[in-house]
Parts: structure tokens; sequence; C-alpha cells
């Protein structure tokens, strides 16, 4: 268990170390022969790897969005890399073989990334073919990365339902687990499912665009499972969700307006735009993608689509609140400083932007104050292993792995990191 001496250890232990050639400054406390021990919760990591060095068991974990801390055992070169620090911290065991280190808030500083420019087809046809089986898919849309188990929430357009699929097994049956009893607008029912997303209590939302609701199941739902309607919203697109607090929001696409529902409940409010159709730093222009970083810039960050821009607003924003322009703005086109149709977009632990730019077929980067971005993979249209058609979504796995939701060629592509 934890002590107080422990506790002093974690003050005075703490290390910059110089990693690698990028320099990166690497700040993390380090607890030498001490292991992480639950009483009560085992205390499982999100990932295990065999690194050669304590140095490379760190930039392992400093390369990961959800890794908070690392255990390094020197006898088998194994690194366990951990998230969720809440219930570990307080239970520690003795273990001279092994070293634990945890990220020390605000040092956390990555290294620029490459992944691969062919992609693996995890999910659906690889030759871009619809359809409504268990293993293909038909116009998907929304798609959001369970990581405790290692798999996707995807919702599946045109067949109307929401599919669950194992990333542990992968190519995979998929299972149903909302919608799937045709079109419409009943509580067990879609009509153009977008936004898609688990809380922390592993309730599903969905979001309807055409019925206008934002439905949300059980946890453990399927085909034959009605939902009950957390609120109306005018077009609703993509979903974020604040695991902390379980604000869900969403964005109003007709309403050109983001809209929160506090706690999960409620009515909702808007927290961005909601100022008319326009390109005012109060106003959005058919938004689709929203992402709430509450893990480390806490801001909202707002794919502005007809804008062909991305935009950053502070925590605690309301219809009144003026963002910053962080991506695009320059007109739509294929420049580096441009972006055209942006649909989606999500942050890492250094503040870097990745963007789904749905008419270029390419998801860019663009790291912190940065006037202009970076293809990271595709660019071209068309059904090859390198290329994209209408991108929807994005998220990263635990080996930051990079998956997208590749609309219409009816499949999610994997792009495995290759270096960091």
């Amino acid at each position: 268990m934890a002590s107080k001496g422990i506790c002093l250890w974690l003050v005075f232990m703490i290390i910059t170390q110089s990693v690698g050639e990028d320099m990166r400054s690497v700040q993390m406390s380090l607890m030498r022969g001490w292991k992480f021990h639950c009483a009560t919760i085992p205390c499982l990591p999100l990932a295990s790897i065999i690194t050669s060095t304590i140095i490379k068991c760190q930039m392992a974990c400093l390369a990961q969005i959800y890794c908070r801390a690392a255990s390094f055992h020197q006898s088998t070169s194994n690194c366990e890399l951990f998230s969720d620090m809440s219930n570990e911290i307080t239970n520690m065991q003795t273990d001279t073989d092994i070293t634990t280190m945890i990220v020390i808030a605000g040092t956390r500083s990555l290294p620029v990334c490459t992944w691969s420019q062919t992609a693996t087809t995890i999910f659906g046809s690889q030759a871009g073919t619809s359809g409504s089986s268990l293993s293909l898919l038909n116009s998907p849309t929304g798609m959001y990365y369970d990581q405790p188990n290692n798999r996707l929430i995807v919702s599946d357009l045109e067949n109307q339902r929401i599919l669950q699929i194992s990333l542990n097994s992968s190519p995979s049956v998929a299972t149903v687990i909302a919608g799937s009893n045709g079109q419409g607008c009943n509580m067990n029912q879609f009509t153009a499912n977008i936004g898609v997303g688990l809380d922390s209590s592993g309730n599903l939302y969905g979001a309807d665009l055409h019925c206008n609701q934002v439905v949300r199941f059980p946890s453990n739902s399927n085909s034959a499972t009605s939902g009950t309607l957390l609120g109306s919203i005018a077009a609703p697109a993509l979903i974020s969700i604040n695991q902390l607090t379980n604000d869900i929001y969403v964005v109003g696409n007709s309403n050109n307006a983001i809209y929160k529902f506090v706690g999960g409940s409620g009515s909702p409010v808007v927290v961005a735009g909601g100022n008319g159709n326009g390109n005012a730093l109060n106003q959005l222009n058919g938004p689709n993608g929203v992402y709430y970083d509450y893990l480390y810039t806490n801001a909202l960050y707002v794919a502005d689509l007809s804008n062909n821009r991305v935009m950053k607003f502070p925590s605690g924003s309301t219809s009144s609140t003026y963002g910053t322009v962080v991506a695009g703005g320059n007109g739509a086109g294929n420049g580096t400083n441009q972006l055209n149709g942006p649909r989606s977009v999500v942050v890492d632990s250094g503040g870097t932007l990745y963007i789904l730019d749905r008419n270029n077929n390419r998801v860019q980067r663009w790291l912190p104050n940065a006037t202009n971005g970076t293809t990271i993979v595709g660019g071209t249209q068309g059904t090859g292993s390198n290329q994209l058609y209408w991108p929807e979504s994005l998220v990263f796995d635990s080996y930051y792995n990079l998956l997208v939701v590749d609309r219409y060629n009816n499949r999610i592509q994997r792009f495995n990191l290759t270096s960091c």
C-alpha cells in the first residue's frame, strides 16, 4: 500500500532526460523497486510490450494517447502501460525487479510520428463493396474506440444500426447493439444515425440526423433494446463525451451550433456557435465534428465543415464565446494551409490536431500553433490500400495506430504506426 514515504519519493525522484535523437524533454517520476497492486480492483495494463531498455519503455508510454504510467520489468524486458491512475497509485507493493514511472502532468511531449501509407482493412470490404451482413458495412459514419475492451462502436448509416466490433480477432463478425429494425424514428430504430459514443458507465448514445434526436441505450443493449430520448436537436451529427463528467457534446448541423447535455441529462445548452450561419469567430457553418479534450487541453474543437476550418473554444464556452481558428480557414482547397470539408477532428496529448479532410480524402496533422498542415495518410480518391473515399471519422487505438472510417468504401482502415 502507498505510504507517506512513497509520496515523498514521488516528489524527489523526478528526472529530466533527453531521449533519442528527437531530444524530447521527458519528465517522469520514478519509483524503483515498486509495482502497482490493487486490493479490490485488478490493475490491468492497457498494453504490454517488450522493450530493450527502460528509456524505450518511457518512450512507448509517451507515444500513446491514453498512457499515464508504465512499469518496466528488468528481468523480462516487459513494459506495461497504464491509463487510469486513480486506483493504481494508492496501492503499491515492493518488487526489486520493477521500476514504475508516472508521467508528470504538463511535461509530456510527443515526437512527430509517422504511419504506414498503406492500410489494412480491419472491418468491411477491402474492395469497397457495401452489404448488410454482420461482416459488411453500408456507408459507415461515426466511430468510437472502447479502449478498455479494445473494440469499436460504429454507426452503420444505410443499415440503420450501430455495430460493436472486436479488434482482438480482426477481421471479425460484428454484433448489433442498437437499431437494425428498419428505418424509423422509434426508440429502437434509426433513419440516419451519425454520431455514436459510450459514457463512463457504458451507456450507448446515437445521434439521428433525420429524426432530430439523440437516443441513449443501456450497456449490453442489442437490436431488441429500445432506448430513451436524451433530447431533441436539429440535425445532430457527431458526438463527443467527457468521460470524467459524462457531459455529452453534440453537433447541431442545421442550427450551426454545438450543444452540451450537462452530466448526460437535462436540456441541451449551446456551448459554441448558435449565432446564425457565418464565418465570424462566434459562428459556424454546417459543422459536423466535435471533440472535447478533457485529458490535456480542456478545450472544445469543432470541425466547421462549410467554413473549411477547425475551431477551438475554451472550457466553459457559451454561445457568446469567440473561438480561435486552429486549422484551415483559408478557403476550400488542397493546399497545405487549406481544408475542404473537414468532417472530424481528434487531439493528442501534445495538442496536435488530426483532421479528416473529406473532400481531399486525406488525414491532416496540424501541430500546435501551426499555419500549415501535413498529409499523414491518403490524399487521393479510390479503393486502394493507400486511398480513401469520403472519410468520416478517426480514432487512435491503444498502440497509436490510426483507424479511419472510409465511408464510401464501406470499410474501416488501420494505418499502422511506423515510427515515433
